[in-house]
């Protein structure tokens, strides 16, 4: 089995991408653990967490099985898929995340409209620092004037938005598309 650096360190920061947020204190791990038992139903070690973000120094390689789920974090079966992604659209060791667009590329008051299968369609509208208003929505469980944080929409993977506020409840982690992923992204005027 492979596991390189180098795709680790790739799946590290698509995880880090996928929560909005960088992972590198103990508070972040404790968060971290919770994303992954929200997606995944798994449960990870904080240790484990710290080892493979290189926190704590280690020469243990991660278990397949750990890598599994993490990359199960982020849309993909299991570990295998994410290499076979990463050795697909790695290019001179740059991780490419394609079809995509980063919140940073919308600018605020703009619009991301987003399709989903079977019949699904929502429009954002960027608020600024990646938080986004639900300004229109079929055939969603999102409602007009949600609101969430999102750092990247990625065409044919599950969207993954974090601190979703629906119905004025408190804040939840919220998959979109978990089957088959995003079939449509275009950025937009509102």
């Amino acid at each position: 089995m492979k596991n390189s650096k180098e795709e680790i360190a790739a799946l590290r920061s698509m995880i880090e991408q996928s929560v909005s947020r960088k992972i590198s204190t103990p508070a972040d791990f404790s968060f971290l653990t919770g994303v992954i038992m929200s997606r995944c139903k798994e449960t990870l070690g904080i240790t484990t967490l710290k080892r493979i973000w290189g926190y704590i120094d280690s020469d243990d390689a991660p278990r397949y099985s750990t890598l599994s789920i993490l990359a199960r974090c982020v849309g993909f079966n299991d570990w295998d898929d994410f290499v076979k992604y990463y050795d697909k659209n790695n290019t001179s060791s740059n991780f490419i995340l394609s079809p995509s667009l980063s919140s940073d590329d919308i600018p605020q008051d703009g619009g991301v409209s987003i399709t989903w299968a079977p019949d699904r369609r929502c429009v954002f509208k960027h608020l600024g620092v990646g938080l986004f208003e639900v300004v229109s929505s079929e055939n969603s469980k999102l409602s007009v004037g949600d609101t969430f944080h999102c750092s990247c929409f990625i065409k044919g993977r599950p969207l993954y938005v974090d601190r979703l506020i629906h119905e004025n409840r408190s804040p939840k982690l919220f998959v979109l598309g978990n089957k088959g992923g995003l079939s449509s992204i275009e950025q937009i005027e509102l």
